[in-house]
């Protein structure tokens, strides 16, 4: 599901049409054979973001995963923060043995850190929607910028670091 500028309306590909498109776009790269292999190429699909939700909990149910934070798919952050929220609210419920209290401590761990990846992964998303002027300065530059910001250690190890309490 390749970026594109403004979402795909509901019958504007046919599953030939959307791969002739996907050949098109992806002429000359080995995705285009994975796309010529297939025997099913679905989509397209559009993703939104969803908002900030302001509660994740009540006195005995919570949200998890994506009910209560999805984050871009370009972050590849999803089923780490699914599995972040489990390990989370597993510990406060060891730790506490008031239900509501428990879930309390588990919004208010996890809600600083998920935050912080889903502007991440936003981030990360509007930049792959760039023209050809822009993604060919970002190609060229992109190398340099890295070998600068990696001088001082990872700029992402806040995110492959991470620990969790009780883990």
């Amino acid at each position: 599901n390749p970026p594109r500028r403004r979402p795909a309306e509901p019958g504007e590909f046919t599953p030939d049409s959307w791969r002739a498109y996907l050949l098109e776009l992806f002429a000359g790269e080995p995705a285009a054979d994975l796309i010529r292999a297939s025997s099913e190429v679905l989509g397209p699909w559009n993703t939104r973001d969803l908002r900030r939700v302001p509660v994740w909990h009540g006195e005995r149910i919570v949200l998890t995963g994506d009910a209560a934070h999805a984050v871009a798919p370009s972050s590849g952050q999803g089923a780490s923060m699914a599995l972040e929220d489990a390990v989370v609210l597993g510990h406060s419920l060891r730790e506490n043995r008031d239900v509501p209290a428990a879930l309390a401590a588990y919004a208010a761990a996890r809600r600083p850190r998920v935050e912080k990846v889903v502007v991440q992964g936003r981030r990360s998303s509007s930049s792959k929607v760039l023209g050809p002027v822009r993604a060919a300065l970002r190609d060229a530059t992109l190398p340099a910028i890295m070998r600068l910001l990696h001088r001082n250690g990872d700029p992402q190890a806040w995110i492959f670091e991470h620990r969790l309490p009780g883990a």
